[in-house]
This record gives structure tokens, sequence and C-alpha cells, in this order.
């Protein structure tokens, strides 16, 4: 419609310049993040029901780093309505509707598109202006294309200003800083939040083991801070304040940064030259992902090591893959991990 158009031309003509810019820090809104998280009720607690699938191996050994995928894998981002369709829809229609009314954008939008409520306009201006961005990166021949959602929301900001809203109303600083919380915020409702049960623990303890724990994952800005929230809530030693007091910054890729999502091999090749540098052997690194398809199968052909967490089957993700691709070795709680990872050896004799 006219709404999306006028968007949809204004973004064209500015998203090079917008995504050049320099980026805030991220103090205000890390201080938006956890107060809101502090101050929310605890997610319920979705049963899990584990998918076993076969593996080549009881257990590694001579394993130098492990790295991990975030979302299904380290982060229980399924929520129980996400299991059919419709409903998936109506709760993220509700995290827009949330987010219009905790912004103050209703009348703004109403003013954009009187054609349809306001959350289903805001719905259709985050679709569209991402449907466009991986479209853009595509013909400039990026198959995996990633976008930085905050620069997403700071152009919906400037497009509403334009129609009548006040970007000083909800006093959280200029646009690209406000772009940040609402960004958070909509993450925050429309996603389940939280660690998978003893999550913490089994990093700990592979810390211990003389491990190198990395990450690299489809991710965004707020990524970095919700495990940080999430390390802290379920740290038994009450010791944590950060995440990369877990994760190795060397060994840490988040695909916002590089403008490319797995499974493109880019992110593994940025990851195989960190590990050049740390003398460690892709043969020594094990890759923990909750998908064959988009983790499994680019770490194995990056010629790493790979462990299938496939403890929920709801993101237990195989695409009908079944015996095509066969992790080294998959596991269905967070406890077993750190025993099926070693970082010796194999001793003579040992099965």
């Amino acid at each position: 419609d006219a709404c999306l158009g006028d968007v949809f031309s204004y973004y064209s003509h500015t998203i090079a310049v917008s995504l050049a810019e320099e980026h805030p820090p991220l103090s205000l809104v890390a201080e938006f993040a956890r107060e809101l998280h502090e101050n929310s009720p605890s997610p319920d607690v979705r049963p899990l029901t584990p998918l076993y699938y076969p593996a080549r191996l009881n257990r590694l050994h001579d394993v130098k780093v492990v790295v991990f995928d975030v979302y299904g894998t380290l982060v229980n981002y399924w929520k129980g309505r996400f299991s059919r369709p419709d409903e998936k829809m109506t709760e993220l229609l509700s995290a827009f509707e949330k987010s219009v009314d905790r912004f103050g954008m209703r009348d703004a939008l109403v003013r954009m598109n009187d054609k349809e409520t306001p959350p289903e306009t805001l719905r259709g201006l985050y679709h569209g202006l991402i449907a466009l961005s991986h479209e853009k990166a595509r013909k400039k021949g990026t198959a995996y294309p990633e976008v930085r959602i905050e620069k997403v929301w700071e152009l919906i900001l400037l497009m509403l200003r334009r129609h009548g809203y006040d970007l000083d109303g909800p006093g959280l600083g200029p646009p690209p800083e406000l772009a940040r919380c609402v960004a958070f915020f909509y993450n925050f409702h429309a996603l389940g939040r939280g660690l998978y049960l003893d999550a913490v623990q089994a990093l700990q303890r592979l810390k211990r083991s003389n491990l190198r724990l990395g990450i690299l994952s489809n991710a965004q800005f707020y990524t970095p801070i919700d495990l940080t929230l999430f390390l802290r809530d379920q740290d038994r030693t009450g010791t944590l304040d950060d995440h990369t007091e877990l994760f190795d910054a060397d060994l840490t890729f988040f695909s916002y940064e590089y403008g490319i999502a797995k499974p493109d091999q880019g992110l593994f090749r940025r990851l195989y030259d960190a590990l050049y540098e740390l003398h460690v052997l892709p043969s020594q690194t094990v890759y923990v992902g909750n998908d064959l398809l988009t983790d499994i199968k680019p770490a194995s052909d990056a010629g790493l090591l790979t462990a299938f967490y496939c403890g929920d089957r709801q993101s237990a993700f195989v695409h009908g893959l079944d015996g095509e691709i066969v992790p080294d070795i998959s596991f269905t709680d967070w406890d077993e991990l750190p025993d099926k990872i070693s970082f010796y050896e194999k001793s003579e004799g040992e099965g």
C-alpha cells in the first residue's frame, strides 16, 4: 500500500548511509533491558520433549575449543503457542501491540494507515523492511544476509516522526538509542526467555576442563545482553557478571556484526582464522547446535566436530535429513555434554 511504498522508497535511499553510521554504546539499552528483565514476571516453564537422534560417537577426545549456537541451543526461545502457525502469528502480533502501547506509537500509525490496526501496520513495516534489506543484499551476492535490527527500528521511528510521532516522548534518548530499546522490548515479548536447564553449569564445567568456549550464532545486538542476564539468572555461584567471563571474545561471532547469517560459510571461515591464531585445529573444535541444516552441516563442512542438542523436540530441527547428516555426538540434557567432551587424547583401551 501507499504507506509501505513510502517507507520502502525512503529506506532504499537511506539504508547504505544508515548502516555505515557509528553505533551508539549499549549502556542505555543494557540498563533498559536489565530493568525490564528484572521487573517482569518469570516466564512459564515449558515442559520439554527430547528428540533422540543417533550420533557417530559417544565421546570426543583431544578437544581444545567448544563453540555454541545461541537460539534453540543455549536459549530456550520457543513458546508453547508457536506450535500452531495461527497461534504463533497471534503471539507475535501481541508483541507488536505491546510495543505500540509502550512507546506511544498508536496515533502516528493510524495516521500512516487507517486501513489496518496499528499493530498490523507496525508488523508490515517491520517485516517489509527486513525483506527489502535481504533482497538488496542478495542482489549483491550475499546468499544468507543478516540485518542490523536496530537500524530497521530506527527507520520505522523516523517514518513515524513524519506522521507526528514525538521521538522525545519515551525519554530514551536520540533515535539510535530509542530504536535499540524498542528492538529489545519487541524481542523480549516476541520470544521465550531463558537458558535451557543446567546450561550454565555445563558451560562452567567445560571451562574448568581447560576448554576455551566461543559463540557462532545468528544474532542481534541484544543477544549478548540477554546472554548476560540469563547467565546471571542461572548461575548458582553468584559470581558470573557478564557473558564474556565464559565466552572468549576472540572466538565469538554474531551474524549481525558481519551482515551474513548461518549457514553461510563466511562465519565459519572467520572462526577458522581465529582457531589458526590460537594454534587450534578445526578437528580439535566442537560446534554445538540444534539444527542439522544450519548448524551441524556447515560446521562439519568446515572440518569441525559437531554436537547436536536435541533435548527440545520443538527446536531440534532435522529438516527431513535423518541419516544424511550425522553429528559426531548428540545430547538431550545439558548436564550430559561435559562428560561427552574431553580435553585429553583418548587413552589406550578406552572405548
